[in-house]
């Protein structure tokens, strides 16, 4: 019995660079799935939790089979199983966070974090180096819980971007604090409240950092300028992204296709802006589930004199996240 539990760990180890290799297909697979099958997302939330878990009781594994011939096994399953969960939760998420770079550059430094962990995560030596280090493990895993959230709850929820952002800050805290707790020992009631502040702090940092964030689960599927619309056909007619102070003095719309999961309400503006500066703020509300987007609009039926220069309009949620910018110029 202890060779073949030897032998299926060693094989195990030999084929660990396959790993990589089947959840980057699975995420990318279940990107898609999801669209039709929303209770994977539930499945894959189960995951993370799940191994979250098993991280914390990991000392509790170690000390029932030190010893004995599961101890090897025990050890070598559970890096390869948190392994195959991070790559799968960063890969799953991956695809909607690339589809955000029409947000602007805000949005650059989250997504290089996202693409950075996906990336250690498929790199054994890093990868294995990170698990050396426990508090940067625990971190790592926190990152991964945040990040999956952030498109899960959404999907699973119906809950809007912005309420699936508070929640991602909160539940990731939650968890995050009894990891804080197994780090150095024994500490006085100042240290308590340290971690709890600190906790705190990561619960409350999304909202703070909101317009850093990308509201994952949208995105902008059409965008266009026009002179005239039809509401019958919900399209705009006269399209550009030139038009001269003559054309636009019965004004102009700002039209956008959003795509979002269905059964999905959510609150959307369109942010108006002049050579920089804001105009007008405009609410709108997107109902997700159509495959192509959610046709939505605005019309500016009073443009400011003189109106020539560069113009654009922000597609922004509650929390002032942009899921995307129409540009346009008006001439003399």
């Amino acid at each position: 019995m202890p060779l073949s539990l030897q032998a299926l760990t060693n094989k195990l180890y030999q084929v660990r660079h396959l790993w990589a290799v089947i959840s980057f297909a699975l995420g990318l697979s279940s990107y898609f799935l999801v669209e039709r099958q929303p209770w994977l997302a539930a499945v894959l939330t189960g995951f993370l939790v799940f191994s979250w878990l098993l991280l914390l009781t990991e000392g509790l594994w170690q000390q029932r089979f030190a010893g004995t011939a599961m101890e090897g096994v025990s050890q070598g399953f559970l890096k390869l199983m948190l392994q195959a969960v991070h790559q799968e939760a960063f890969f799953f998420s991956l695809p909607f966070v690339l589809l955000q770079w029409s947000g602007g550059a805000e949005y650059i430094f989250f997504t290089t974090l996202v693409i950075s962990a996906a990336l250690v995560s498929i790199i054994d030596p890093v990868y294995f180096w990170l698990a050396r280090h426990r508090a940067l493990y625990f971190g790592f895993h926190a990152w991964a819980l945040f990040v999956a959230l952030l498109v899960l709850l959404p999907l699973i929820f119906h809950w809007s971007t912005d309420s699936a952002l508070t929640w991602a800050g909160w539940l990731t805290a939650l968890f995050a604090l009894p990891s804080f707790w197994r780090f150095g020992g024994p500490r006085k009631w100042f240290r308590w409240a340290g971690l709890i502040a600190v906790s705190c702090v990561i619960a409350l940092a999304p909202r703070w950092l909101a317009p850093l964030v990308p509201p994952l689960t949208l995105s902008l599927e059409e965008r266009a300028m026009a002179l005239s619309f039809s509401r019958s056909e919900r399209k705009p007619l006269v399209k550009g992204e030139v038009f001269s102070s003559d054309e636009v003095g019965q004004g102009l719309y700002a039209y956008t296709a959003i795509k979002a999961p269905l059964g999905l309400g959510q609150d959307v503006y369109h942010y108006w802006f002049h050579d920089g500066e804001q105009v007008d703020r405009i609410p709108l509300k997107v109902y997700g589930g159509r495959e192509s987007g959610f046709r939505t609009w605005s019309r500016k039926r009073h443009i400011p004199v003189p109106s020539q220069g560069r113009w654009r309009v922000e597609v922004r949620t509650e929390d002032n996240q942009i899921i995307g910018v129409l540009r346009f110029y008006i001439t003399p």
